[in-house]
């Protein structure tokens, strides 16, 4: 359980799975980031940059590596696992 916990400590991470539970197969990481910074009311280009190095090298490879995302870093494009529902519990959205 506090696994879990630690997973959803971030905002950003939160944020990406809420959102990656509202798409129906692969979503480009571009639209995760796209979605955060609207969330983030700061949907400057620096933002959004920002946004994406944080998503590529730290929030979806933990995501993945927890088995709650699937994360083609290759095709830049991530897909919410059933694992990733499960979790989903856990937020207050």
């Amino acid at each position: 359980m506090s696994g879990v916990f630690k997973l959803l400590s971030h905002y950003r991470r939160r944020v990406a799975l809420t959102y990656l539970a509202t798409q129906a197969g692969t979503t480009p990481v571009s639209d995760v980031a796209d979605q955060i910074a609207l969330l983030e009311d700061e949907h400057t280009r620096d933002n959004y940059e920002r946004i994406c190095m944080s998503l590529v090298h730290t929030h979806l490879p933990v995501l993945a590596d927890a088995g709650t995302i699937t994360y083609d870093y290759d095709q830049e494009v991530v897909e919410l696992r059933d694992q990733g529902t499960d979790v989903l519990q856990y937020l207050n959205y």
